[in-house]
């Protein structure tokens, strides 16, 4: 039965809405102000049909803003804590570059390192050929100087993730049109 009334109503029904009324569902029971049958989450055309279901899927923590790095090194925790529902592969991420490159991945991976993220710098052309010939056999690039693989991180499958929100969303009692 649909809701003749409700106190919220979130429009959108992709990742930031659903994630929305999820967590407002879960802070609503436990203050005992309510429940999630007190919100709506409308969307105009389908869960995930908008960006949330065209994005890439890829979860890293290799970004140059320093301010990005605690933010996503947070994010890629929610991703790994429930890889199921959220149809997320914990296979880390790798960023691979020319001499060009190697100040910046650095100054990224020693942000990593200030905040306990896991991952790893290689320098020099026959470090990174000989790291990456250990992890694919048939790796052939040359050129390649830096390589700064996270060990966290990975992608996960946009539309199952949303979906995997959805359910969330259902069992606080959201009603999701």
């Amino acid at each position: 039965a649909l809701p003749t009334h409700v106190r919220f109503i979130i429009v959108g029904a992709g990742i930031h809405g659903l994630s929305t009324a999820w967590h407002l569902g879960e802070a609503l029971r436990r203050s005992g102000k309510g429940s999630g049958k007190d919100i709506l989450v409308i969307d105009k055309t389908a869960i995930a049909a908008g960006a949330s279901g065209i994005a890439c899927g890829v979860v890293r923590n290799n970004y140059f803003q320093p301010a990005m790095s605690e933010l996503m090194a947070a994010n890629v925790e929610v991703w790994e804590s429930d890889p199921v529902a959220y149809a997320y592969n914990s296979v880390g991420y790798i960023a691979l570059g020319a001499q060009v490159q190697e100040s910046d991945l650095t100054e990224v991976f020693e942000r990593q390192q200030r905040i306990g993220y896991a991952s790893e710098l290689i320098l020099g052309e026959a470090e990174v050929d000989a790291h990456m010939k250990a992890l694919f056999p048939d790796w052939r690039a040359k050129g390649v100087t830096v390589c700064l693989h996270e060990y966290q991180g990975g992608f996960a499958f946009n539309v199952e993730s949303v979906l995997g929100l959805r359910d969330k969303c259902l069992g606080e009692g959201v009603t999701v049109l």
